[in-house]
């Protein structure tokens, strides 16, 4: 269902039938193929998104990860064997519009692609440290050797291109030559899901969406729950809500990320049928090809009966 997690995948492959002529039991005997299991951990954009806060916390969640993976039941083989090979992580983040009207940074301007590129940049960085300093620790991943990790080949990139893209002057060589020798404990490390329930629950903005609106209700199992975002009574005027926002912009700032992350984003388009036409919703899917998306995730369309109603009257 999600579309941040994209690692290797393939079938088990049958090997033989055996049957105990004595008892009637019959074993079944197959070669385990890749069955990816989704380690996720977020980090509260809210909170944490200077370097200082980035540099502590990013290398303790990499740890807390890692070990789900080696305390986890498993309820099949496959994903077992797998997790253990590739002992794969998805770090991802919440709170980001949050983040970006605490830092007075409107969502559509160049302001806000850079803060992107040099935020996911700091996250990448230290997510990479984290595993480095972990192999050291408690051994590398079974399948590093040949891997693009053990060339010191990052995001698909040198680190010398890495070094010269850097926005925060991080010593992206430094950290490959460490790579290189001491190897990574995980094989995937970044992957933004949705954290819609972990969101409800701690009062965040969902992910790296956008707001729904300055107020809502919620409706699930529990009950209708009437949702706003944090700090609306400080930033009212700030938050700008999905659908007034031009989705070219939600593409272009996860454009800005993606350069920093090894995985994908599950990211939503926010469409009001009244406004965005069908070559122009094509159009948006092109430009996220083009700018370098992996994946977009689902297209939250505005129903053509709503009433739209004026932000400020949500005051």
């Amino acid at each position: 269902l999600c579309h941040e997690i994209v690692q290797n995948m393939s079938v088990s492959a049958h090997i033989e039938d055996t049957l105990d002529p004595n008892t009637g039991e019959i074993v079944h005997k197959k070669k385990s193929g890749d069955v990816v299991v989704c380690n996720l951990g977020s980090i509260n954009l809210g909170k944490v998104y200077e370097e200082k806060d980035i540099s502590r916390v990013v290398p303790v969640l990499v740890r807390m990860l890692d070990n789900v993976i080696s305390l986890n039941y498993y309820p099949i083989k496959e994903a077992e064997y797998t997790n253990k090979r590739y002992r794969a992580i998805g770090i991802g983040v919440s709170n980001y519009h949050y983040c970006l009207v605490k830092n007075g940074i409107a969502w559509e301007s160049e302001e806000h692609l850079n803060f992107a590129d040099k935020l996911f940049e700091l996250i990448a960085y230290y997510a990479i440290k984290g595993s480095v300093e972990l192999a050291k620790e408690r051994g590398k991943y079974p399948l590093f050797e040949g891997s693009d990790w053990s060339k010191g080949i990052l995001f698909g990139r040198t680190a010398k291109e890495n070094a010269e893209m850097s926005k925060n002057g991080l010593d992206w060589e430094g950290l490959a030559e460490e790579v290189k020798k001491y190897g990574m404990r995980n094989a995937y490390l970044l992957a933004l899901m949705p954290t819609g329930s972990t969101s409800l629950i701690i009062g965040a903005t969902p992910s790296i969406d956008p707001i729904f609106a300055k107020f809502y209700k919620e409706e699930n199992m529990s009950g209708i729950l009437p949702q706003v975002p944090p700090e609306i009574n400080k930033y009212f005027w700030h938050y700008k809500s999905a659908y007034n926002i031009d989705q070219e912009w939600v593409i272009r700032a996860a454009s800005a990320r993606q350069k920093w992350i090894d995985q994908a984003q599950s990211l939503n388009l926010f469409i009001d049928p009244e406004r965005v036409d069908g070559p122009t919703l094509s159009r948006l899917y092109e430009l996220a090809w083009e700018l370098g998306l992996k994946t977009v995730y689902y297209c939250r369309s505005r129903s053509l009966v709503d009433i739209e109603e004026c932000d400020s009257c949500s005051a």
